[in-house]
């Protein structure tokens, strides 16, 4: 669907659709930043867990024992699975949130001097009706006070007692008349050609390519929310292999246990 041709007379619309477009990518990476924070936070308890477990070197003979031995090892392996929630946490912050800050950035500056392309052009346009209109007005008045003077003209011509200066004066102004009417008749015309280009080109070349920049836009912005939502998944798709390594090592070592050592 192309914006341009469909959603035309949707102008306005269109700019709200788009800002909101680029508010949600926004809140994405408002919501990733804080699952980042409770990623950090998580593994910063798991490490305190751990540490606050560790046995005590009075209890080392303890150790001995295959349960104690278990203990020892789960704690080093979330200890370990910890790690891989900081992983998560940093891939996080540097491929997701950083990034799509930049981004929602750059794209609130590409929309905005867009949307200023697109006042241009319309200012433009209503200033060229508006002259039109002005000139219009002035070739009405300019033609109804030419025809006027060259009906009194006419009049006087045919008035006998009139005199010769008398008749040259209603000449004149009738030419004059005629002349202004004229001038301004040749203005509107000129006018009405202007106006008429830009509107073509409003219509057909200058609005299509502001709609086609916002759709090209808003189409990146969906892109950009995929592939960052991409990126969070295999954030930690990638250190799911490491944690259930991490999960086997503390379920070969529960197995190992054995009540009678």
């Amino acid at each position: 669907m192309s914006w341009g041709t469909e959603l035309w007379d949707q102008y306005d619309q269109i700019a709200v659709h788009t800002l909101k477009g680029i508010d949600f990518l926004e809140k994405y990476g408002q919501f990733v930043d804080a699952r980042t924070k409770i990623e950090q936070e998580y593994a910063s308890k798991l490490r305190r867990l751990a540490r606050n477990h560790l046995l005590k070197k009075k209890d080392e003979d303890e150790c001995q024992f295959t349960s104690t031995k278990a203990f020892k090892i789960m704690l080093n392996e979330i200890n370990d699975i910890a790690g891989q929630r900081e992983v998560i946490a940093e891939n996080l912050s540097t491929m997701v949130v950083s990034d799509l800050t930049a981004i929602v950035k750059s794209m609130k500056d590409d929309r905005r001097k867009v949307l200023q392309e697109g006042a241009s052009i319309q200012t433009q346009l209503t200033l060229s009706l508006t002259t039109l209109a002005k000139t219009k007005d002035k070739y009405e008045k300019a033609f109804g006070t030419s025809e006027r003077a060259q009906e009194a003209y006419k009049k006087a011509d045919a008035d006998l007692n009139l005199s010769r200066a008398d008749l040259e004066k209603h000449r004149m102004n009738s030419n004059n008349k005629q002349q202004q009417m004229d001038d301004s008749k040749n203005e509107y015309a000129s006018q009405l050609q202007k106006t008429n280009e830009l509107q073509n080109q409003f219509y057909d070349k200058l609005m299509p390519a502001v709609f086609q920049s916002l759709q090209d836009m808003d189409e990146k912005r969906v892109k950009c929310f995929q592939d960052f939502m991409h990126k969070s998944v295999q954030t930690e798709h990638d250190v799911l292999p490491i944690i259930s390594q991490c999960l086997e090592g503390i379920k070969r070592c529960v197995d190992a246990i054995d009540e009678k050592e």
